[in-house]
C-alpha cells in the first residue's frame, strides 16, 4: 500500500522534474481541487475514501490520478526521450 508520503514525495518530484524540463508534456493545470487534494495527502488523512470533510470527492481523486499519469509520462520522456533537452 502507498503511505500519504510517499504519494506526496511523488507528487512534488513530479513538479519539479515539470519545471526543470524545457520541452515535453507539461503536468495539469493544478486548482483549487488539487490543493485540497494535496492538503488531505500532506496532512496525512487517509488515501481511502471515507466520511466527512476527510473523504476523498471523485474530482479529487481523478485530478490526483491525471497529475500522477502526467508526471509518469512526462518521467518516460524525460528517461527515455531524444536526449536533446
Amino acid at each position: 500500500m502507498v503511505t500519504a508520503g510517499v504519494l506526496l514525495e511523488a507528487w512534488n518530484f513530479l513538479e519539479d522534474l515539470s519545471l526543470s524540463l524545457k520541452t515535453g508534456p507539461s503536468l495539469p493545470s493544478q486548482g483549487p481541487i488539487h490543493d485540497s487534494a494535496y492538503e488531505k495527502i500532506f496532512g496525512g488523512e487517509a488515501l481511502e475514501p471515507t466520511t466527512g470533510k476527510e473523504a476523498w470527492t471523485d474530482e479529487e481523486t481523478a485530478a490526483v490520478r491525471e497529475l500522477l499519469r502526467a508526471g509518469l509520462e512526462l518521467w518516460d520522456q524525460a528517461v527515455h526521450g531524444s536526449g536533446t533537452g
